[in-house]
Formats: structure tokens, C-alpha cells, sequence
């Protein structure tokens, strides 16, 4: 598939953007995230982002916005990396429709195997079937493979509604990860130690942050 530089620029400065927020090594991480259109240009969107850390005993996902409390990082510090993050797939949506592409209401992000693999979703989700708890519900027994038998009656309710729904197509893209040139860039930024400690406060001035705080591990953005 040809990938328009700009949009090849944005998904790798995506990339950048995930891995900053991973403070120990890992194998693979799933990433979703929603923007909904609304009447006088306001927009709402959701994201939420779980990694599998490495090493043969350690097979729960991660929640990144748990990541603070479980290493002792700055909240305040790493949720502006994550409304950052947000920001830039906003951007990416942008630099879609400029290229042409159909605009599109959510996207999974997948990087596994030294694959990076986006979809691309068009459900009308402000009119969905689904409120956020379900489509969060509902992805994770999707992407996580969450066992059915872990969910309790109501929970089940909804995963067996989404399974006999009419599913929306989506629209599947790949990418190698990262260049060299990047990774670069990227080990810049971080300043990586071999503990693979946090990005630093030096690191983040740097990146000029230039929004407030946003405590929720939902991030709600208007336009």
C-alpha cells in the first residue's frame, strides 16, 4: 500500500509518541481511540492504550493510565504525554482528509511482531448502539482476548448483542516500524538508560507541552 509522505510522517511521529509512554520493555500493545464529530465544529473522542510487558510471567496487559502509581512516575507529567498522544491522532484524522481518505470515527492501533497495523472504524458512534462502557467492554474481549467466562451476565449481554450486530467494514493499514532515522530521534528525546527509567523532565520541557493537565482515563477534547 503507498503511504503519502505526510501521512507516513504522522503515523511515525505516532509511533514516537506510544513508545515515550512505555517505561519498560515489551512485546506487543493495542491503542484505541475515538473522534466524534458534533454540530459547531466540537468534537469528542476517548483513548485507551494497554501494553504487554516482556518476559515469559508477565501476560496481563498494562493499563498505561495505571502507569504512574506502578512506577512511581509524575501523573501530572505523564498525562500530558497522553493528551499529547491524543492530539497527534487528531492530527492524523486531519492529515486523512486531506489526502482524500473518508473520515473515520475510531481506530485500533496494534504493534506487534515489528508490525505497526492501524484500523480505521466508521461507525456513527454517536448515534452507535454502544455507549463508551460497551464499545470499551466490547474491545477488549476483541483485542485484549478478555475470556467470556470472566464477564458477568450484563457484560455477556452486550458482547453476544455486538456479535449478532451488522459489523461496519473497516479499513486495515500496515507499516514496518519506526525508521532508523526516528528511532534516533526517539532515543534522543527519551534519554534512554539501560533501566529504561521514564523520559526526563529536561526531555519533556523539550517537547513543549502546552496543554493542562487532563486527569481522566478518558481524554475529552473539544476543538
Amino acid at each position: 500500500m503507498i503511504c503519502p509522505k505526510p501521512l507516513k510522517e504522522a503515523h511515525e511521529k505516532l509511533q514516537q509518541k506510544i513508545f515515550v509512554m512505555l517505561p519498560e520493555k515489551w512485546d506487543k500493545l493495542y491503542l484505541y481511540a475515538s473522534v466524534i464529530d458534533h454540530f459547531n465544529d466540537m468534537q469528542t473522542g476517548e483513548m485507551f492504550f494497554f501494553y504487554y510487558p516482556k518476559g515469559v510471567l508477565k501476560k496481563r496487559p498494562v493499563n498505561v493510565y495505571e502507569v504512574p502509581t506502578k512506577f512511581n512516575i509524575d501523573e501530572k507529567q505523564y498525562f500530558k504525554l497522553a493528551d499529547d498522544l491524543y492530539e497527534s491522532i487528531k492530527e492524523l484524522r486531519k492529515e486523512c482528509m486531506a489526502n482524500h481518505e473518508k473520515p473515520w470515527s475510531n481506530m485500533t492501533i496494534s504493534i506487534e511482531k515489528l508490525t505497526y497495523r492501524v484500523e480505521y472504524g466508521y461507525e456513527e458512534l454517536n448515534v452507535s448502539e454502544f455507549d463508551s462502557n460497551a464499545r470499551h467492554l466490547i474491545w477488549g474481549y476483541k483485542y485484549l482476548k478478555t475470556p467470556y467466562e470472566s464477564f458477568n451476565k450484563k457484560e455477556k449481554e452486550i458482547i453476544d448483542r455486538y456479535e449478532r450486530s451488522k459489523k461496519e467494514p473497516v479499513k486495515v493499514f500496515e507499516l514496518p516500524l519506526y525508521t532508523r532515522e526516528v528511532a534516533k530521534e526517539l532515543k534522543t528525546k527519551k534519554q534512554m538508560e539501560k533501566n529504561l527509567n521514564f523520559v526526563t523532565e529536561e526531555a519533556i520541557k523539550e517537547m513543549e507541552f502546552k496543554r493542562n493537565y487532563v486527569p481522566k482515563s478518558q481524554i475529552l477534547n473539544v476543538k
